[in-house]
């Protein structure tokens, strides 16, 4: 597969999220994809922009980045969550949060993100030739007890 890579750390100093805010996911402990699918295709400026969680793909572990960077492309999805069946229910939450305003971010800048996310880190094996990650730590707040989260967005070459 691809060559040993490191995370990059983005700088966002304003990632932060109240634990009730999260999204309901509630995927079953085995590789899959998460993807999010919009009511048509995605357009920057475009009214129907709300995401409609709808779908958990199985996948095997040593293709599963890839087809994520694949499902990314189809012109109805808004998101694509990798969750590893050891990752824990709370990183795919916060992990999914970080995409969506990431989503939201891009859209408002004028782009048509692919936007892939991850709770949990690669490992080297399966990460296809010429695909990064960029790190995100995040502030997450449960009541009176803080505590800060590691998420991770796929970055790859665009493909169409």
């Amino acid at each position: 597969m691809g060559a040993v890579t490191a995370p990059v750390t983005a700088d966002r100093s304003s990632w932060e999220f109240d634990a009730g805010e999260l999204p309901d996911l509630w995927p079953e402990p085995r590789d899959s994809l998460i993807v999010g699918l919009l009511p048509e295709p995605r357009r920057p400026g475009s009214d129907r922009q709300d995401m409609l969680l709808c779908d958990l793909m199985p996948v095997d572990t040593d293709v599963m980045v890839g087809a994520s960077i694949g499902v990314a492309q189809l012109a109805t999805v808004g998101l694509v969550m990798l969750h590893r069946r050891f990752t824990a229910l709370r990183e795919t939450r916060v992990a999914w949060a970080v995409g969506a305003r990431l989503r939201r971010e891009r859209l408002a800048a004028g782009e048509i993100p692919r936007i892939v996310m991850t709770g949990s880190y690669p490992t080297d094996d399966m990460i296809p030739d010429g695909v990064t990650f960029s790190g995100y730590r995040v502030r997450l707040r449960d009541h009176e007890f803080t505590s800060m989260i590691d998420v991770w967005e796929v970055r790859f070459p665009a493909l169409v």
